[in-house]
């Protein structure tokens, strides 16, 4: 009879197929990956756990509507001072809805990967500073994204900013690696779904953060930004965000679940920036910059279809070959397993089944 983590083993590596590309250093494939859950297993080991008392669908079915400038303006009445604070740690921290799905994680990167977002930082361009939800600071976007045209390409910020722009997302490859490992141990069909898009994507247009399609870099942030949803985003996915600078604290708030997450320089958090009212408070001790990862619900929607058109045809999907960067490229997808698109309701439903982690169990 095979062990929970063989089941797990056969699920990631041959249903999902969440490991294909995998540098495996010659230690072939089911060894490698093995070896990374057990290091995932120790790492959560004295893991702290928040379960709070609402459901994802309830949180998405209100931050969905329009108009949300009166339910923002209700939820943020009171005042984040009388929130619960989980103050930064060495342990990891999961926050999760009441059945169990994951709505945040807080943990500490690697060292090494901060200092080198602290020895970078003089790559990045100057520009002007801007006044804007995140707050008072020099904010741009580089990467991959599908704003206001047909198909995907990389931003206008990113080209702009050439050749500083690509020289700062290589020297920073490593955290983005290290953090798509992490969303591949959390929840592997995001991963999956986030890559979906690989096959299809044009010449010269690639993600720019790992799994994640691009980036928002936010500089020099001494003020409080505004309460806000990230309208843009994959309605079920994460976000990750990653801070650097002088200062020595500060506090990200998630509104609707009444908590302040103390973050520190080289605390990374991954959350549901779509569903969650967030912002940053309380910047203690000089500057704050942020590099926040993140995925558009446009591009996944614009996969979906060519997948559909796809299977109209009885085609294959394109090989991915020159398409992705390092170990995170992949050619296969949930979306591959479905029959026709979802809407966002059966998505949500779809995704958040998933999202438990575990394959289903053999019946004896």
């Amino acid at each position: 009879m095979a062990t929970k983590l063989e089941k797990r083993l056969d699920y990631l590596i041959d249903k999902l197929k969440a490991y294909e590309g995998y540098d495996h250093q010659g230690l072939g494939l089911r060894n490698a990956v093995q070896t990374e859950l057990k290091w995932w297993a120790d790492a959560q080991h004295n893991m702290d756990v928040i379960q709070v008392p609402f459901l994802f669908n309830d949180l998405w079915n209100i931050a969905r509507k329009k108009n949300q400038k009166q339910y923002i303006a209700k939820v943020t009445r009171q005042g984040w001072q009388e929130f619960q604070v989980l103050a930064s740690s060495n342990n990891h921290l999961r926050i999760e809805d009441q059945s169990g799905h994951l709505l945040a994680y807080r943990l500490r990167v690697p060292t090494t990967y901060t200092q080198t977002l602290n020895n970078t930082d003089s790559l990045i361009p100057i520009i002007p500073f801007t006044k804007h939800e995140r707050g008072n600071t020099v904010n741009r976007h580089w990467g991959m994204w599908k704003k206001y045209v047909a198909e995907p390409r990389m931003t206008s910020e990113y080209c702009r900013d050439q050749p500083y722009a690509q020289q700062w997302l290589e020297a920073n490859e490593g955290l983005f690696g290290y953090l798509s490992d992490v969303l591949r141990l959390l929840e592997p069909e995001m991963y999956m779904r986030y890559n979906s898009i690989l096959p299809f994507l044009p010449d010269g247009v690639q993600p720019s953060c790992g799994a994640w399609h691009a980036c928002a870099i936010n500089q020099g942030m001494i003020t409080e930004g505004k309460a806000h949803f990230d309208y843009s985003d994959y309605h079920c996915g994460l976000n990750a965000v990653t801070g650097w600078g002088d200062h020595t604290t500060a506090k990200l708030i998630l509104w609707q679940l009444g908590l302040a997450l103390e973050v520190k320089p080289g605390d990374a958090v991954l959350f549901l920036g779509r569903v969650l009212i967030h912002n940053a408070v309380d910047i203690q001790g000089g500057a704050r910059s942020v590099v926040d990862c993140f995925t558009h619900e446009d591009p996944l929607t614009w996969t979906d279809r060519k997948q559909e058109e796809l299977a109209e045809l009885g085609e294959e999907e394109p090989s991915t070959k020159g398409k992705g960067k390092g170990r995170h490229k992949n050619s296969g997808s949930m979306g591959n397993a479905k029959s026709e698109d979802l809407d966002e309701d059966e998505e949500s439903g779809d995704m958040y089944t998933l999202r438990l982690g575990e394959p289903e169990e053999d019946s004896d």
